[in-house]
């Protein structure tokens, strides 16, 4: 694999029963890179997302990792390597959000243990960045949608994998939210991590993120947004047309 790659997708195949969502799909994400997985529900993107973090065995193919096949790998090494944020979070037991959040230690910890306060501090700045800190003694199951996912991103970040992946990491935040989450995945791209999200927001992506991976029906394009992010690409995507709005606040692809 490339020297500096966080992932290497090499043929992957990935089927939902008799359908192929992907096939011989090859892919490679750089440490730095904040890309985002965009299509159609259903076209795959949660799908591949597992199947990186190793949860979904592919059809075909292999994924790597800078060391090696994660099929070789042990759950440690994987948890170091690679974190997935799902689209819903579900607590079985109340739980505080501190508590929550210091779950993200557990692959550099020995055992279960007990939480010092070098671990509170590193979870209580984890929750700051994401406007959570207040809620540090609340239980988690008494959290909103919104709260929780950003909860579930703290835990994230303490994890510190070298490949974050969230699945539709913004999809219950309010605009405000959205903004604040958008803006921490991209700093989380630097020189030893990556991050790898599945959107469907079009300009949250066309203004955070570095790359994108657009997936259609036997097609997929991938690379800097700027290239990818045209109208004759979303429209061979998503079945509608699109047209580029210029204004004072930016830029704006939209539905035509």
């Amino acid at each position: 694999m490339t020297a500096g790659f966080v992932l290497h997708v090499e043929a992957l195949t990935l089927r939902a029963g008799d359908a192929i969502l992907l096939e011989n799909f090859d892919w490679q994400v750089r440490a730095g890179e904040f890309w985002c997985v965009l299509g159609k529900n259903g076209i795959g993107k949660s799908t591949l997302l597992h199947a990186v973090a190793g949860l979904l065995q592919p059809t075909s193919g292999r994924v790597l990792s800078p060391e090696g096949d994660i099929r070789q790998a042990t759950p440690q090494q994987l948890a170091l390597w690679r974190g997935l944020q799902a689209q819903q979070q579900f607590d079985a037991f109340p739980c505080s959000v501190l508590d929550s959040v210091m779950a993200g230690l557990h692959p550099y910890r020995p055992g279960w243990g007990w939480p010092d306060a070098s671990d509170r501090r590193a979870a209580l700045h984890a929750l700051g960045r994401l406007d959570m800190a207040s809620y540090a003694d609340a239980d988690v199951m008494r959290l909103s949608g919104g709260e929780r996912q950003r909860v579930a991103m703290a835990t994230l970040m303490l994890q510190a994998p070298q490949l974050y992946l969230l699945d539709e990491p913004a999809s219950h935040q309010d605009v405000a939210a959205q903004q604040l989450v958008m803006r921490t995945l991209e700093e989380l791209a630097d020189e030893e991590h990556a991050v790898v999200a599945s959107m469907h927001d079009i300009n949250l992506a066309t203004r955070f993120a570095s790359h994108v991976l657009l997936i259609a029906e036997e097609t997929v394009w991938q690379g800097r947004v700027a290239d990818i992010l045209r109208p004759d690409l979303l429209e061979a995507a998503y079945g509608c047309r699109f047209e580029i709005v210029e204004s004072a606040a930016g830029r704006w692809l939209m539905p035509a």
